[in-house]
């Protein structure tokens, strides 16, 4: 019997009775590749898992300064390396989480801890679902499908699909629901509880970002420096600001920024290369190269040139940015006559609307970001200030309407995306088997050719499908990140979170309920028309529904040894890494072009495809428990290899004070949501009225302790409680221009700020 392809058989009469005789000939099929697929993509999987934690193990002692810097950059640049496989590794493990904290910072920790809670989670429903569910569903015979040409296969026997619609073994798959979502409830408000207690922690020490906040949306009124501490003064006193800045429209001072680091930076590598090679290194002064007869000079001394010319222009911009006389007075009269270069540079630096004001007390900085100080709700929008190097300065002049404009118009281009993405992510769901391949003429030649070999036939169905998935979708961040930079976001943070929201929707959307819809639907398409009954139906998609779950065991077997051994050794960044080091000299140098400065970049994307993973294997922990086992062993993988990162190779430079781990709760919530609808749907399909009336109400349960927890939680992380604020924080003048924007400040000069 051809295991997967569809075949006839004679008439089926239901009972022996000779009912449906009128039926045509129906075919056999099995809605799963089975256990060949299974087999195949776990062999597949490992032999790619042990490749790529044998090359690691190599690289790491040959670029240490990329596997390991931050060992190097904390304890000097020749300190001693780990060499023994076994050592380093149990280093990793036992390393504890409190000195992550205090070393790695708080967003370091609340990964890893949001890490520690998905394997918790799923410990629990381990134990439930292997010693309970998976014997009922393996020990069940559905004879509802006799005469649907539908069989069940072994590997489809541990899922819900096996047992009989209305069945009393159903009671334990209902009961589940409500223990598991009690379990979820409990370890989420625990974490929330560990944030809560980290995130206070790093809102009260000295530091200038627990000083200060930031200021957007002020009044036409304010056009300088003065304006704004006038304004302030009537609710502070003179004594409890210590400074005000403002963030200017300053575009031609900006340009010239830019154009001082791009002179600094070709400077530097002129040097490095003189010191490495010992050589003058020239260049063509026009646009005939010096080999062909052009004519040659120093590149050091006209690079030095270049940057003497730009350092004057600078510093005349930053001076005439700074003189008060311009910004004085009511605004000039627009007019056509007036549309001068130097009059519209003046227009927009009456527009700006962004500041920060510095306190002496962390209690001033808490009072001012709680407080209105407009009827106008987005007037005078003020928050907690982020790191200076969080901050994003040329976007913050930008107003929240022309905001608003730009995240508009990208959330229509995202939607576009959306939907194109939606029919390559099905056919990818549809050609995972092998009978749908069939279907296909010009493929005929192919399914015949892979169905000569059980390796071959198991490889295509099982592998093939779950590393096009992922692959396909891991292009995805590429578009969400330059889609929305249009949005100029004013912080890093702000960035970032975008693009962990938007990925995780398309993952969510695209990657669950997309091949979880489509891939039921096409399993029973071609039996939906032969004129079935609409009972017939309901017990093919009950069925089907479930089935599912061994697509996503194989998506999740790639995910754990093919992508997270690639988050371990980072090919591409390693690359990028080696060609940016041999342009410098130093060991410093070569450190810090190695090093991996803005984890937030990687983890946004980690957040997503890990929340992904608890939502699929969440989702089918009642329906198929044997998809639990995978699911712990890819949270597993996963919290070693970024624990790893955390304490070796990341170095952050600042910190987002744990801001993503609310967005994760969330979402941890909609996922909680999705696997109790996915349930209630199951239950109607399998017309059990027990476990929909149990399973019915989780969702609006869900809802209500969503708000309770954000209720709670929520406003002591956003703001430092007052009975919290240290005492007696006076703090002198050390933070009196912290936040002055660094392309005004004449004094100041560090173009790495900007």
């Amino acid at each position: 019997m051809n295991y997967y392809l569809l075949y006839s058989l004679n008439d089926i009469n239901n009972n022996g009775s000779g009912e449906h005789n009128n039926t045509s000939s129906v075919e056999k099929a099995n809605l799963t590749a089975g256990w060949k697929g299974f087999a195949s993509n776990l062999i597949t999987n490992l032999v790619i898992a042990s490749v790529l934690f044998t090359v690691f193990f190599i690289l790491r002692v040959s670029y240490r300064n990329f596997f390991n810097a931050r060992l190097i950059k904390s304890n000097g640049a020749h300190s001693p390396l780990v060499v023994n496989a076994i050592e380093w590794i149990k280093y990793t493990f036992y390393f504890p989480l409190e000195s992550i904290f205090e070393s790695r910072g708080i967003d370091a920790y609340m990964h890893l801890q949001f890490l520690l809670l998905c394997i918790q989670l799923l410990t629990v429903f381990l134990v439930f679902g292997i010693g309970v569910l998976l014997p009922i569903n393996y020990t069940s015979i559905n004879t509802s499908l006799n005469g649907t040409g539908i069989d069940i296969n072994t590997l489809d026997s541990v899922s819900i699909a096996s047992v009989p619609e209305g069945s009393d073994r159903l009671w334990a798959h209902s009961i589940s629901i409500p223990l598991f979502t009690g379990v979820a409830f409990f370890l989420f408000r625990r974490t929330y509880k560990i944030y809560l207690e980290k995130r206070l922690r790093w809102m009260t020490k000295h530091h200038e970002r627990n000083y200060t906040v930031l200021v957007r949306e002020m009044n036409k009124e304010i056009k300088s420096e003065e304006h704004m501490l006038t304004f302030f003064q009537h609710f502070f006193s003179g004594d409890e600001i210590l400074a005000c800045h403002m963030v200017y429209k300053e575009p031609v001072l900006r340009k010239l920024w830019s154009k001082h680091r791009r002179a600094q930076r070709k400077l530097d590598l002129v040097l490095s290369e003189i010191e490495t090679k010992g050589t003058k290194p020239m260049r063509a002064k026009g646009f005939r190269p010096g080999r062909c007869g052009g004519e040659v000079e120093d590149r050091r001394e006209y690079y030095e040139k270049k940057l003497i010319d730009i350092d004057i222009k600078l510093k005349e911009a930053q001076i005439e940015a700074k003189l008060p006389q311009e910004r004085e007075g009511a605004p000039m009269e627009f007019k056509l006559s007036n549309l001068t270069k130097d009059n519209i540079r003046k227009w927009a630096q009456y527009s700006i609307n962004a500041g920060f004001i510095t306190f002496k007390r962390m209690s001033d900085a808490s009072i001012c970001a709680t407080s209105l100080y407009s009827e106008i709700t987005n007037r005078f929008v003020i928050t907690p200030a982020p790191e200076l190097k969080n901050i994003r300065w040329k976007n913050l002049t930008v107003p929240r309407r022309e905001r608003t404009i730009r995240r508009t118009i990208i959330s229509v281009v995202f939607f576009v995306l959306f939907c194109f993405y939606m029919i390559p992510v099905a056919a990818i769901s549809a050609l995972s088997k092998l009978e749908n391949l069939a279907k296909i003429p010009v493929l005929n030649f192919l399914v015949d050719l892979v169905e000569m070999n059980d390796a071959l036939k198991g490889f295509v169905q099982g592998y093939l499908p779950s590393l096009a998935l992922v692959a396909f979708m891991g292009l995805l961040p590429l578009f969400i990140k330059l889609l929305i930079r249009i949005n100029k976001e004013d912080t890093r943070t702000t960035y970032y979170h975008k693009v962990f929201t938007t990925y995780w929707a398309f993952l969510v959307i695209n990657v669950f309920i997309v091949v979880t819809i489509s891939g039921s639907v096409l399993t029973i398409l071609f039996r939906i028309i032969e004129h079935m009954t609409l009972k017939e139906v309901v017990t093919l998609f009950g069925s089907s529904l479930p089935t599912q779950s061994s697509f996503f065991i194989n998506y999740i077997l790639v995910q754990s040894l093919t992508s997270v051994p690639l988050d371990l050794l980072r090919p591409f960044e390693l690359i990028g890494a080696v060609i940016r080091a041999s342009r410098v000299s130093s060991p410093g140098d070569k450190v810090d072009a190695v090093t991996k400065k803005d984890p937030t970049d990687i983890t946004c994307i980690k957040y997503s495809r890990e929340l992904l993973i608890l939502v699929i294997t969440v989702s089918y922990s009642t329906l198929s428990p044997f998809i639990i086992p995978f699911g712990m062993l890819y949270f597993f993988l996963d919290y070693y290899v970024s624990k790893y990162n955390h304490i070796y190779s990341y170095c952050p430079k600042y910190q987002t004070g744990g801001l993503m781990w609310p967005l994760v709760f969330n979402r941890l919530c909609v996922g909680l949501a999705i696997y109790q609808i996915t349930a209630i749907g199951t239950f109607l399909l399998k017309v059990f009225i027990p476990g929909i009336i149990i399973s019915f109400p989780m969702p609006l349960i869900t809802l209500f302790y969503w708000w309770r927890t954000i209720e709670k939680y929520k406003k002591p992380t956003d703001v430092l409680p007052l009975s919290l604020s240290p005492e007696g924080d006076y703090v002198g003048d050390d933070f009196i221009k912290t936040y002055e924007d660094p392309v005004l400040s004449v004094n100041n000069f560090d173009s790495s700020e900007v």
